[in-house]
């Protein structure tokens, strides 16, 4: 009996299996198996890498003012860095100046958008 020809399944690869044990085979080696894999979950971990992307360069910009000593600025200049208001974190409640304030952190950089002036305000995270 002559088995079908079956074509690997890794987008990468494609090539013809025509040797093997088993008609459940899907794959004509482990580095396709393991490529496929990794696209598979490349692909469905797409939106979670691009905000953690977005996370990490809006970081960088902040971090770029913070060592500079700026800790007021309006929005378009960090957006002119590449900070993106696309990829902020949840906000939640911080104490500045004694006072409950809504601000966003990233890492050991705490910051709020003033809405009224469309300016970002920066506050340094006490570290103990």
């Amino acid at each position: 009996m002559i088995k079908p020809i079956k074509i690997c399944q890794n987008p990468d690869c494609g090539d013809e299996i025509v040797v093997y044990k088993s008609s459940k085979i899907n794959y004509c080696n482990d580095y396709c198996r393991n490529r496929a894999g990794y696209l598979r979950r490349k692909e469905d971990n797409k939106e979670f890498d691009e905000i953690n992307k977005g996370h990490k360069q809006n970081y960088k910009v902040l971090k770029v003012y913070s060592d500079a000593g700026i800790l007021s600025e309006y929005l378009w200049k960090f957006e002119k860095l590449g900070f993106d208001t696309r990829f902020l974190p949840e906000q939640r409640f911080f104490s500045i100046d004694n006072k409950k304030t809504l601000c966003y952190q990233l890492k050991d950089i705490i910051f709020r958008l003033d809405e009224k002036d469309n300016k970002i305000e920066i506050y340094k995270k006490k570290t103990n």
